[in-house]
């Protein structure tokens, strides 16, 4: 039984030294050859893992492992080999010949332990060979000594020396072509777009502590800028409008009414003077954009070109663009100073609260034109304090030397990603050249506003 036992193992490892000839023929019939799991075993890398295709040629074989390669006779007779080893990944058996290897498709742990392995199996099948067919032996190691040994050819240098004509020139700028430079044409027309859309909403219950409270309000915005800069010479053009609509729970006629609703477009001509200021001409055309009714009556406040204005002023504006060392904080401010200004104001409708704009007739009446002479100074800044807030402001004055007409406007714009923003909406206006309300004893107006919403730029 020892005897059929040693003949398995022995036939097993004979497979292991001779599957050489059968990848020989398998290569003539144009297949290529595949290896077992007890071969994959020896032929594995001690630093790779079990490779993802079991199926490798004969030369990938023997680059992974040199036990494939041709049989050399070393002499003598190994002594009996006596390893240990305890790994979860392989299982030996009791036999002194030839251990059984069970490969569960773990990399090895210990690459030192692992190395002793693959010794091992080479140890053992080496001894195999020499003890059951020597004639397996192709080379000894006295064979590789001698000078009829293959060996590497030399390359000796060539005996004669090789002179090269080398010329050497010398190089003028008269004989190098210039360089042509790529010069993109340049954009003297620039524009810019930005629109947006909020909502703000309040609504209680009827029997509310406080009063029935139920208020909405839409607020669209949109600011359109196409501007000219070259040289010394600047043209801004810049058309905005804002439109507000409210629910009217005080009004029995109707259900909304409009808030803010203006149309305002400037523009401006500039010719630079000195570092940042310019020689400056301005005009600017300012209107409402639909009908806003008193409550509870058919009177119009005011509609659209009824009434509206219009003012040209000529001056000089200063421009400012400071750098910051934060990241993402930037200033753009144009201020203009139009010692010489002419308004002019009209109404295409008679039938509107003229009070709120023309000043008042001896004879209790108003007047739907007006014409004055003065002066005006305008202003527009941009300060940007991070990447998400942001904050613009509109200065207007002007004064006639009898009338101040003020406006100071206030946008605090707070982004919460590119789409979505959160504004705090603030416009002071002084107007002394009109009666007061009923119910205040001042001049000045006040229009505050807090919403969320939709915003777009390009």
């Amino acid at each position: 039984m020892n005897y059929i036992k040693e003949y398995k193992i022995t036939a097993i490892l004979s497979f292991a030294f001779f599957f050489t000839v059968i990848a020989n023929t398998n290569a003539q019939s144009g297949k290529t050859p595949g290896l077992s799991e007890e071969v994959m075993a020896w032929t594995i890398s001690t630093t790779e893992p079990w490779p993802a295709n079991r199926y490798r040629s004969l030369k990938e074989a023997m680059i992974d492992n040199d036990f494939y390669i041709s049989n050399v006779f070393r002499g003598g007779m190994f002594p009996k080999l006596d390893y240990k080893f305890n790994r979860d990944s392989l299982a030996f058996s009791n036999y002194k010949m030839l251990p059984v290897i069970t490969y569960k498709n773990k990399r090895a742990t210990n690459m030192f332990n692992y190395y002793l392995l693959k010794k091992r199996l080479e140890d053992q099948a080496y001894k195999q060979v020499l003890l059951r067919d020597p004639r397996n032996f192709k080379y000894t190691i006295w064979q590789l000594r001698e000078k009829k040994a293959v060996r590497p050819k030399s390359i000796e240098a060539p005996k004669e020396q090789v002179i090269l004509d080398v010329k050497t020139s010398r190089v003028t700028p008269e004989t190098v072509d210039p360089v042509i430079k790529f010069i993109p044409d340049r954009k003297y027309w620039t524009s810019s777009f930005a629109a947006s859309i909020k909502f703000s909403q309040n609504k209680s219950s009827d029997n509310w502590h406080k009063g029935k409270i139920d208020n909405m309000n839409i607020i669209t915005s949109t600011t359109t800028s196409y501007n000219y800069k070259k040289d010394k010479l600047s043209v801004t053009n810049t058309l905005s409008t804002m439109l507000t609509i409210n629910n009217a729970p005080n009004d029995t006629m109707r259900n909304y009414t409009t808030g803010n609703d203006e149309l305002r477009f400037r523009s401006n001509f500039g010719l630079q003077a000195i570092r940042n200021w310019d020689y400056s001409s301005s005009a600017e055309f300012v209107t409402s954009m639909s009908n806003k009714y008193i409550a509870n009556t058919d009177k119009k406040h005011s509609a659209f070109l009824a009434p509206y204005t219009i003012n040209i002023g000529v001056g000089m504006t200063y421009n400012a663009k400071p750098k910051f060392k934060t990241p993402n904080r930037s200033l753009d401010l144009k201020l203009s100073i139009e010692p010489l200004s002419f308004k002019y104001m009209y109404s295409t409708n008679k039938n509107i609260n003229l009070g709120a704009y023309f000043p008042k007739n001896e004879d209790g009446s108003f007047d739907y034109v007006l014409k004055t002479f003065g002066s005006t100074v305008t202003m527009d800044k941009t300060t940007k304090f991070s990447k998400s807030v942001t904050w613009k402001s509109r200065l207007s004055y002007f004064t006639n030397y009898e009338r101040v007409i003020g406006e100071f406007e206030n946008t605090f714009d707070i982004a919460l990603n590119k789409y979505f923003s959160t504004t705090l909406y603030l416009y002071l206006r002084y107007d002394d050249g009109v009666a007061k309300a009923p119910d205040s004893d001042t001049y000045m107006q006040v229009n505050e506003l807090f919403s969320f919403g939709f915003n777009y730029k390009w």
